[in-house]
């Protein structure tokens, strides 16, 4: 087998894909490079692209002011996370499913290898193989069900330090 499609198969969001349907998914993917301190994508701009990350690290930044467009320059951007290669994580998945703006800018700590997937090539491959567009989404909703639970678990953690520290006070 293949040590592009081994190393995909572990990877959430083509978990439980025969073999053969992830060689379908390599034709739409595309690998790209990034230097350190390169931004991948900017909070605000319209998104139609996800990245898998094969090595290196990122961090996903927000920024704290609202309409600033000189953030990465001013530091006015809080740090949420760092992802990296060994996790072979995934980002801006949400552009598969939608065309809004990037809700988080992301930026390359390191030099990075990444694949690159465009939505239109993602629903084209679904369009064909609806088994394999299924299982895509399938596993897409169960990466952004897990996020959107942790965040849940984070509101609530800073909603009580936040409500401890006014009542204290």
């Amino acid at each position: 087998m293949d040590k592009d499609i081994a190393a995909l198969m572990d990877i959430a969001l083509f978990k439980n894909l025969a073999p053969e349907k992830i060689q379908s998914v390599m034709h739409i993917l595309r690998k790209v490079t990034f230097s350190a301190n390169e931004i991948i994508m900017r909070e605000g701009d319209i998104g139609d692209t996800m990245y898998i990350i094969l090595d290196g690290t990122v961090e996903i930044a927000k920024s704290l002011i609202l309409d600033d467009a000189d953030n990465e320059e001013s530091g006015k951007n809080k740090v949420f996370t760092r992802l990296d290669g060994k996790q072979h994580a995934v980002f801006g998945e949400m552009a598969l499913l939608e065309e809004l703006r990037r809700t988080a800018s992301v930026r390359a700590v390191t030099d990075c290898v990444m694949y690159e997937m465009k939505k239109d090539d993602f629903l084209k491959v679904a369009e064909e193989d609806h088994e394999l567009g299924y299982r895509i989404l399938l596993n897409l909703g169960r990466i952004v069900s897990a996020r959107l639970r942790r965040a849940d678990e984070d509101t609530v953690k800073l909603t009580t330090a936040l409500s401890i520290m006014l009542h204290e006070a």
